[in-house]
């Protein structure tokens, strides 16, 4: 709660700085966290997604995932996030990151309430329809 706190009360880093593999990762990490666990399953999950999309080494992805743990802890705002991200991702790629964070937040077999309301927010802040998050979701248990 402390740190919580802390974050509304400091300033934020400059979202000039970012780019969006860094929001991407952000957003990752964020989604893995949204249950209050952050397992080693979720991280491995995050860099092999990170490698596939991006065509990058996993080292170079785990550094990638890392740097994101760090933005994750400073920025509060998923809407300035996905605004880098809307910038360089067509609309059209972004399904497939609605469905690697329904990957992320289905890792551990168990949805919670606020990993709900996290995927409903991101869906809609990407401008990608429920009926599309639900279909992402249903290839993503399928493939389970």
């Amino acid at each position: 709660m402390w740190n919580k706190l802390k974050k509304i009360f400091t300033a934020e880093k400059e979202v000039e700085d970012i780019t969006s593999d860094n929001a991407i990762a952000t957003i990752l990490v964020r989604a893995a966290k949204t249950d209050n666990e952050y397992t080693e399953s979720e991280q491995t999950l995050i860099d092999n997604l990170l490698s596939n999309q991006l065509n990058i080494t996993l080292e170079e992805a785990q550094i990638l995932r890392i740097k994101g743990e760090g933005l994750e802890a400073e920025i509060n705002d998923n809407v300035q996030l996905t605004r880098i991200i809307k910038q360089d991702i067509p609309y059209e790629e972004r399904e497939m990151l609605i469905e690697q964070l329904w990957s992320v937040v289905l890792d551990d077999d168990y949805r919670t309430p606020e990993e709900n309301k996290f995927m409903r927010v991101l869906t809609h802040l990407f401008g990608i329809s429920d009926v599309n998050s639900a279909k992402a979701r249903s290839r993503v248990l399928a493939k389970k």
